[in-house]
């Protein structure tokens, strides 16, 4: 207790030199502070702040009374105290490395990653080999992100992907945490970008089905359907022994290549994964439709097409693709309780599914519930 008050009384002193001189006595100042930071360091926060919070009104200028403030304010709870005086720390000496990564790590804790990553720019660029990691590489894109500087954004985002002493997941984590949450218009303007960005993850990751899955989606976005097949081909090779995937991925195949238009070399991998899981859903629905829309081999559409509604009965895909093809066959009045069952569940959202309902049901002879129907279709098309 005695050295705090000779603390406060050193204090009350320079007060009364500071009214009386021009010069406050840097010596008694420094003096001060270190009494509070060893008083920190015993766990006296109290008696430290006391001290401090004096020596603002002392010495305001002062950058390592706002710094210890600051430290102080955050045992407190106090965040927005603590930013002010560590922001007017870094603002009075700012070439201090130590008040810029304590403030940064504030910025981190109260939710600010954009701010940290600014700081840590500056940090990376005075000591790389402590600041300049996986890390802060995120942080700062996140600033690049911030500002529009999406020149800054892809530099660092590629620095990361291609550093070899960061390990795959990090990558990955850092990629998707990145790129998620653009707007439409600037998710469109940067694509092209976020393409060359994950090819080179993909170069430097090579094994990576992290990296390729994420080409290979980015592809599918971009409607680069060769990319999209190399990529499933990839994945395939890096997954042999895991079938749930060979199977999406041989799907994604002939889904792909029937919208290039080629349905031969479609029904080629819809039969491949056929072979590993006779009753894969996705597959039987896909290749039962298209055989619809060729109208032919109708009727081993339909035994495809009867597996899935057998095995997802409120699935409105699947039924609109059995109901269809019944009707194709002829089998109008057969197709009928399939689209009513489609329309509980979720079929009415489908212009397609509306379609053929008002089909099937114009050629049951129910004129005005078919035009119903047709005109729902209609509208879910503008």
């Amino acid at each position: 207790m005695k050295k705090v008050l000779v603390s406060l009384v050193l204090i009350c002193s320079l007060l009364t030199l500071r009214a009386q001189e021009p010069q406050i006595d840097s010596t008694s100042v420094e003096n001060a502070v270190l009494d509070a930071v060893g008083k920190l360091e015993n766990g006296q926060q109290d008696a430290a702040y006391a001290i401090l919070d004096s020596l603002k009104n002392v010495a305001p200028d002062n950058d390592a009374v706002h710094y210890y403030l600051g430290t102080c304010r955050f045992s407190r709870g106090d965040f927005k105290g603590a930013a002010e005086h560590l922001e007017t720390a870094v603002d009075l000496d700012p070439s201090n490395n130590w008040y810029l990564e304590t403030l940064a790590n504030l910025y981190i804790y109260i939710g600010e990653p954009a701010k940290a990553g600014e700081l840590y720019r500056v940090l990376a660029e005075r000591n790389p080999a402590r600041f300049r990691n996986s890390y802060t590489l995120a942080l700062m894109a996140d600033a690049y992100r911030l500002r529009r500087d999406y020149d800054g954004f892809f530099g660092t985002l590629t620095e990361l992907v291609q550093d070899p002493d960061v390990d795959d997941e990090q990558k990955y984590q850092a990629l998707t945490g990145a790129l998620g949450g653009f707007d439409s218009r600037t998710f469109n303007t940067i694509l092209p970008r976020m393409d060359t960005l994950v090819l080179r993850y993909a170069q430097a990751e090579p094994s990576s089905v992290h990296a390729h899955r994420l080409r290979m989606e980015l592809a599918v976005t971009r409607g680069d359907n060769p990319t999209v097949i190399s990529e499933c081909h990839t994945l395939m090779e890096l997954q042999k022994g895991d079938k749930d995937e060979q199977l999406t991925y041989l799907s994604i195949i002939g889904d792909t290549w029937h919208t290039m238009g080629d349905s031969k070399k479609a029904f080629k991998y819809y039969e491949e994964a056929l072979k590993i899981d006779p009753e894969y859903c996705p597959v039987l629905n896909n290749y039962a439709y298209f055989l619809s829309e060729q109208k032919r081999k109708l009727r081993k559409a339909a035994k495809m097409s009867r597996i899935t509604v057998e095995k997802e009965p409120d699935n409105a895909t699947y039924l609109d693709t059995y109901g269809w093809i019944l009707f194709l066959r002829g089998k109008a009045k057969e197709a009928k309780p399939y689209f009513k069952h489609a329309m509980i569940y979720g079929g009415k959202e489908s212009a397609v599914v509306l379609g053929h309902y008002a089909a099937v049901l114009e050629k049951l002879g129910e004129k005005d519930l078919a035009a119903y129907y047709k005109n729902l279709s209609e509208n879910k098309k503008k």
